[in-house]
């Protein structure tokens, strides 16, 4: 049997502006993980982002920044500013 959490009550009768915000998410390049708040040093978080799903394409976000920086500086930008 699972017992509920005894905050549970009080956080339906809650809401965001009484509980904060949430901590924002992160991608840790030292652990290769999604992780919730500065678990890490900043060094070697990239975001922040609002979504734990954000969060997990954020390699895929830099490679394809890169590229589109890469193509900007050698005059390939598609006429996109």
């Amino acid at each position: 049997m699972s017992w509920p959490d005894a905050g549970d009550e009080l956080r339906e009768n809650l809401d965001e502006a009484q509980l904060g915000k949430p901590e924002p998410w992160y991608f840790c390049l030292r652990h290769q993980r999604v992780e919730q708040g500065h678990q890490c040093p900043a060094r070697f978080l990239l975001g922040p982002f609002a979504t734990q799903e954000e969060a997990s394409h954020a390699l895929e976000k830099v490679q394809e920044n890169n590229e589109a920086w890469d193509a900007q500086e050698r005059g390939e930008d598609g006429g996109a500013s």
